[in-house]
């Protein structure tokens, strides 16, 4: 068999422990005034992820420890299921409707209430209320998991640490990357550092450090690997900006005006802000009403202040960077190749 066979059928196993933990705690929860219908639409919500979290923590865990094991599935699947929780409220502080190109657990939610006789506003906030309470459960069940391994106490407890550090450096971040919006203008270093405490802790640097404990590797592989992992996951938020301003809406799922509408601080806007072309313009950013032709003078004057070309300029420095700690570590050469390849799908994607 194949590496990338046994790879898919760790993944399955992922998917198949998410599944119990969803219907072991739905019988938990019961029905009370519906909430069954809530749990499973976070349920469906979680069908159709590229489980890149897993993905981390399992090539870490093989390259160190030779073959796969139960407890790193688990882990793996507490990752997927904080990264839920994370997107259903991220929602809810974002305010969209969509998910994956298709509405969210909040928009059909919000549907369901109106069908059953809710105003608007009050069907909205139903949505909303489904989502962080679903998210919150989701946060539970992703310690559940790990508290319940079959492992050493002390590896549990680490795991434990790390799945906490990720989850304290996200809300920070997430408050970080509201303040830049209502601000409306930041710096560079200050939009980096949001990007490294919102999404590459948990995603890339969390996912590595974990598979690293369970797998055994040394605390100088398992530090190397949160540096890799956290350099990485800024150039893959940087990647995945430029895409939801300049990308192609049927190949992301995602809509090339909700950031513009939003306000949404990138290095983008970072690298634009002081130029001629962004100030002309910058009445439209943050528009929630704003359309097509609106983003295309944004993105114009993007592109003319020279901020698309200083955003590609970062994210491949933050490649050299990340491929040059490869390179001078000593890391299993397995799991080089694997990041390789990560650091390739992350930062020169069209989706």
């Amino acid at each position: 068999m194949t590496g990338r066979a046994v790879a898919e059928d760790l993944l399955a196993e992922v998917e198949t422990v998410i599944d119990r933990v969803f219907q072991d705690a739905g019988r938990r929860l019961g029905d009370l005034a519906g909430f069954d219908a809530v749990w499973e639409e976070a349920r469906q919500g979680a069908a159709g992820g590229k489980l890149l979290r897993p993905r981390l923590l399992l090539a870490a865990q093989g390259a160190f420890a030779g073959e796969p094991a139960e407890s790193a599935v688990h882990a793996a699947a507490a990752l997927e299921l904080l990264h839920l929780a994370f997107l259903l409220h991220d929602d809810v502080i974002d305010r969209d409707l969509l998910r994956r190109g298709e509405p969210n657990l909040i928009a059909r939610r919000r549907d369901a209430a109106q069908a059953a006789g809710a105003d608007e506003a009050g069907a909205l906030r139903y949505g909303d209320s489904c989502a962080i309470l679903a998210g919150d459960l989701l946060l539970s069940a992703a310690h559940r998991l790990i508290a319940e391994l079959d492992a050493p106490t002390a590896h549990r407890r680490a795991l434990l640490a790390v799945l906490g550090d990720a989850i304290e450096a996200a809300a920070v971040g997430e408050h970080a990357d509201v303040v830049l919006g209502l601000r409306g203008d930041a710096d560079e270093e200050a939009v980096l550092r949001t990007m490294e405490h919102k999404t590459a802790r948990y995603s890339f640097s969390a996912p590595l450090r974990m598979g690293a404990l369970l797998g055994g590797a040394d605390p100088a592989a398992i530090d190397t690997l949160g540096f890799i992992g956290t350099t990485i996951g800024i150039a893959f938020q940087a990647r995945d900006d430029v895409l939801g301003v300049f990308g192609d809406p049927e190949r992301t799922g995602k809509s090339v005006l909700s950031d513009l509408r939003e306000g949404k601080v990138t290095l983008l806007v970072a690298h634009s802000r002081s130029h001629a072309s962004w100030r002309e313009a910058s009445a439209l950013f943050g528009d929630p009403g704003l359309d097509e032709r609106g983003a295309a003078v944004l993105r114009t004057a993007i592109v003319e202040s020279g901020g698309l070309a200083r955003t590609e300029a970062a994210i491949s420095g933050l490649v050299a960077e990340a491929r040059a700690a490869l390179l001078f570590s000593a890391l299993p050469a397995p799991l080089i190749a694997e990041l390789e390849s990560v650091i390739a799908r992350a930062t020169e994607r069209t989706r």
